[in-house]
């Protein structure tokens, strides 16, 4: 298992997610703003099995990819400082459908999922913003994600950002502190800290997905936890 992380994540964190499996802490520079440069969802996007990097994401994570016999797919399109162009890989994908806003995804990842509903949010920042559970619900922390979701008739439940900790931001957003793994939802902190972390105990509990807490303190937007199988 390689499991990939922003290199600022609490130390405590990566030493338990170490327990699980291989842990890269991806670090960047001058490829994207300082508050998302090692954000694992602004430079890789996941789905299913599927895995595809920003061609201009550091060489040390084509390198962990290759070493952990990971395939990945390599998109065109680079990575900047100015949004859209932090966004191109930002997106959900699920067993049904694509969801982003239109426009903004790179052509790697529309080409592979042509097969699937496309879903258009206005947020650029889809996956940063929205976690797909294993039964077809929804978890965000934007109001127009939520909205748009809503119509087509999805179950999403809100979430607010407030007291979700983003280095250089006003806030962050949920999704961001976490990851999914099977049944297993890894948290970048303590839902002891967060204004609504009852409402959210008691929602996973109700779909029968375990929380896993990687450390006591506030709930930390280090663009995901992603979990890929070797």
């Amino acid at each position: 298992m390689l499991i990939i992380i922003d290199a600022r994540s609490p130390q405590t964190a990566q030493k338990k997610l170490s327990e699980l499996g291989t842990v890269f802490p991806l670090e960047t520079s001058g490829i994207v703003y300082e508050s998302i440069n090692g954000h694992p969802d602004i430079f890789l996007f996941q789905s299913d099995r599927l895995v595809i990097v920003a061609p201009n994401a550091p060489k040390a994570l084509f390198d962990v990819l290759k070493t952990h016999d990971i395939t990945y797919l390599k998109g065109r399109e680079k990575l900047d400082f100015a949004y859209p162009a932090t966004a191109w890989y930002n997106a959900v994908g699920t067993a049904k459908f694509l969801i982003h806003r239109l426009g903004y995804s790179s052509e790697c990842i529309k080409r592979h999922h042509e097969f699937k509903k496309f879903l258009h949010v206005p947020q650029g920042y889809t996956r940063c913003n929205l976690l797909a559970l294993p039964d077809g619900s929804f978890i965000t922390s934007d109001r127009g994600i939520e909205k748009s979701l809503l119509q087509y008739q999805l179950e999403v439940h809100f979430f607010s950002p407030d007291k979700v900790v983003l280095s250089g931001q006003k806030h962050g957003f949920l999704p961001g502190a976490c990851g999914l793994y099977r049944d297993k939802l890894y948290l970048m902190g303590s839902l002891d800290f967060y204004t609504e972390g009852e409402r959210f105990r008691t929602l996973m509990n109700r779909k029968t997905i375990e929380i896993i807490e990687l450390y006591q303190g506030v709930l930390m937007d280090t663009g995901g936890i992603f979990f890929l199988e070797c």
